[in-house]
């Protein structure tokens, strides 16, 4: 009788203000996340931005650009067929529609993928929970992001290593959706199809993305054949061997181009040393992260530790000491999980660049997010469920609320610092949109050799002061000129 009154209180007096602060957190982290998309609107071409757009301007069909491209220049198919694409359907400014809306579709993948995690697992999360649990991976993900301009404002690196990321999770969602549809029959063979092509084209944006994706297929095939219901297990393993199939299929193709010689211009390691910087590198990724950005770090696991020490893990009922077991086995698995996976996103850089440049760490830290989250919420329900009065008294319950909400105003600081940084995206995109505007009136006046000023703000490779050099060549076929010429010039 006590426990049930207890219980009732709780509902009462705890959850009522606990929503009312899940919904204030949400708020405050989708309002960095939109100011990170409001900076992203300033971006603008720049270096390989130019010879990306100007491959759909050169002469010949569609298909023998691409073998020559693949052949010469670059293994990344679904690259360059999705800038094409943006091209299209934005014009002109879709390097700076991109951000935003990349960030949009990654908040709204995540949730669509952990709302199916939370249905599959009989979780029991509120839609607005498990909104909420996306915001943050995602804000976390970009407030630590080793470069933020080239993983996303920069158009180039974002289709590689970003939205790659983006479309893993409504593929992921996907291959849930027909895994629960079609629990003991077997799926159609155009379900079957679609897995395996989109796996193929989601595969195709770059390396370190497909690995990844490679890596968790192949832990679910084998979560499926140990752990899944014997009934289902044959249709299980049929969506994620296409899948699985569709994305080595995208390495094969990505690994075996003649251009990635050209383009890496180094011999490759040894098996042995692949392995062992394979193996070494994702530690060294992991105390750097922990060293440069101890705060973030340290509330991306404090707040879901409060998170769901106060959300619906109220029992009166003793948990048995096996299924606490299960939990610390399972945060420790995590942790394992979380490391095999940046080791597998590192792979494909340690084969050809050595350590990952920043932009092709932000796989990994994104991993790295929500396996710390991942844990922290896994301690918040263990300390839930000690049987002691301090830990199950509703005073306590109401401080761990407290205490979320003062985490939840951790993302205006990102959002103090984000504002200060306007005015300098703002005064680079009126210079580049400044000089757009005079080629285009020079090009307009029959001037086909366009002399212009040099930007020597912009943050990626600027146009150089030589009509043969790749960018200027790129540049000035998108511009329908003959040659154009970047040089400094005197501000008056």
């Amino acid at each position: 009788m006590n426990g049930l009154l207890s219980r009732i209180r709780y509902k009462i007096l705890v959850l009522p203000s606990l929503e009312k602060v899940i919904s204030f957190g949400f708020f405050t982290t989708c309002l960095a996340i939109a100011l990170f998309g409001y900076l992203g609107s300033f971006s603008r071409y720049g270096s390989d931005d130019y010879c990306l757009s100007a491959f759909y301007l050169q002469k010949g069909n569609l298909l023998t650009l691409l073998i020559q491209r693949y052949l010469h220049s670059s293994s990344r198919y679904t690259n360059i067929l999705f800038i094409g694409l943006v091209d299209k359907l934005f014009g002109w400014y879709n390097v700076a529609i991109l951000p935003p809306l990349m960030l949009i579709l990654f908040v709204l993948g995540l949730y669509l993928f952990l709302r199916e995690i939370v249905q599959a697992a009989s979780l029991g999360w509120s839609r607005l929970m498990t909104l909420f649990m996306a915001s943050l991976v995602v804000y976390f993900s970009v407030a630590q992001a080793p470069n933020l301009y080239e993983t996303l404002y920069w158009r180039a690196g974002m289709t590689s290593h970003f939205a790659p990321l983006v479309f893993m999770t409504f593929l992921g969602t996907f291959i849930l959706k027909q895994i629960k549809s079609a629990g003991e029959r077997f799926p159609s063979f155009w379900v079957l199809v679609i897995c395996f092509v989109a796996s193929l084209v989601v595969g195709g944006f770059s390396e370190p993305p497909v690995a990844l994706m490679i890596t968790l297929l192949v832990l679910a095939i084998f979560s499926a054949w140990w752990f899944g219901d014997s009934r289902s297990r044959r249709s299980n393993l049929a969506i994620l061997f296409w899948s699985l199939a569709g994305s080595l299929l995208a390495l094969v193709v990505l690994i075996l181009a003649p251009a990635n010689a050209i383009r890496l211009g180094t011999s490759s390691p040894g098996l042995f040393e692949l392995i062992s910087k394979t193996l070494q590198y994702p530690s060294l990724f992991i105390v750097d992260v922990f060293r440069s950005l101890p705060v973030p770090t340290l509330v991306s696991i404090i707040l879901p530790v409060v998170l769901f020490y106060a959300q619906n893990f109220y029992r009166p009922e003793a948990v048995p000491r096996k299924t606490r077991n299960r939990v610390v086995f399972l945060a420790v698995a995590v942790l394992f999980l979380a490391y095999l996976l940046i080791a597998s996103s590192f792979a494909p850089s340690v084969y050809g660049q050595s350590y990952p440049v920043p932009r092709a760490r932000f796989a990994g830290r994104v991993i790295l997010t929500c396996a710390l989250m991942m844990d922290g919420a896994l301690i918040g329900i263990l300390i839930a469920n000690i049987r002691t009065k301090f830990f199950q008294s509703t005073n306590l319950r109401r401080f761990a609320v407290v205490v979320l909400l003062f985490l939840s105003l951790y993302p205006l600081r990102t959002v103090s610092y984000l504002f200060m940084e306007v005015p300098a995206y703002q005064q680079r995109a009126l210079a580049w949109d400044l000089r757009d505007a005079e080629i285009r009136a020079l090009k307009d006046d029959g001037v086909q050799d366009v002399i212009i000023p040099f930007l020597s703000a912009e943050v990626s490779q600027d146009l150089g002061d030589r009509r043969e050099f790749r960018l200027n060549r790129c540049a000035s076929v998108i511009y329908g000129v003959d040659s154009i010429l970047a040089l400094p010039m005197d501000e008056e």
